[in-house]
């Protein structure tokens, strides 16, 4: 079944257990973020969410209040002139994925997995731009970048952790930046698709009992990004 972003927790509160005769079940939680998904998320790690003390306050403004290339308007008169905007986007996600890669927290493996979707995003037009710089138009690319990158941004914009003049904050500008889309990017508004959870039952697979010594891994989510060949 399909759950909006901040109902999930509702569903988690009041959802009976998953039941099949004879096999012990459980509810498994997949993000959709456009193009970015993630599978293999359990009950305990959508609970994380709602109370992640260790949640950056700063990724929200970080990728997108600070950044004018996802909701300016279209200033760029050269093609080559949005390439510095676009190469700090991706290179902060690089970074921050680098840095915080070691953190196994089933959250923060949530977070880096949007931002690596980001990343690509970006470098996607940026090599539609280096592919197609006498020909190409601006408003396509960055119209294609700002429709695959709303999702994502809404999903850090609606965490539950964030600092409210944050969240106000962003928010302003993310309604700005759906009116320029459709204003001046050629957008159209079912283009925007929000982020949501696909919730199924899944078996649980009990545990081998193990000596002190071994340990379990716990089964990591399953990143899927699109990656449609780009148009000219």
């Amino acid at each position: 079944m399909k759950i909006d972003l901040k109902e999930i927790w509702n569903f988690i509160s009041l959802a009976p257990s998953p039941e099949q005769k004879g096999k012990k079940m459980v509810w498994s939680y997949k993000l959709i973020a456009g193009e970015v998904s993630i599978e293999n998320l359990t009950s305990q790690d959508i609970l994380d969410l709602n109370e992640d003390k260790n949640y950056d306050t700063e990724l929200l403004p970080s990728i997108f209040t600070f950044r004018e290339i996802l909701w300016q308007p279209n200033v760029y008169t050269q093609p080559s002139l949005c390439l510095p905007q676009l190469n700090i986007l991706k290179e902060f996600c690089l970074e921050y994925i680098s840095a915080k890669s070691e953190e196994e927290t089933s959250t923060n493996q949530i977070y880096l997995q949007l931002l690596k979707g980001l990343s690509n995003f970006c470098q996607e037009a940026l090599d539609r731009i280096s592919q197609h710089e006498t020909e190409v138009r601006i408003s396509s690319i960055l119209g294609d970048l700002r429709k695959k990158a709303f999702p994502i941004v809404k999903f850090f914009l609606f965490h539950p952790m964030n600092r409210h003049d944050y969240h106000i904050d962003a928010l302003n500008r993310l309604n700005y930046a759906v009116k320029i889309m459709l204003t001046q990017y050629h957008n159209k508004y079912d283009d925007l698709e929000n982020p949501y959870w696909i919730v199924s039952q899944k078996e649980m697979i009990e545990k081998p009992e193990l000596d002190k010594n071994q340990h379990i891994k716990k089964e990591k989510p399953v990143v899927t990004i699109e990656t449609p060949v780009a148009s000219k």
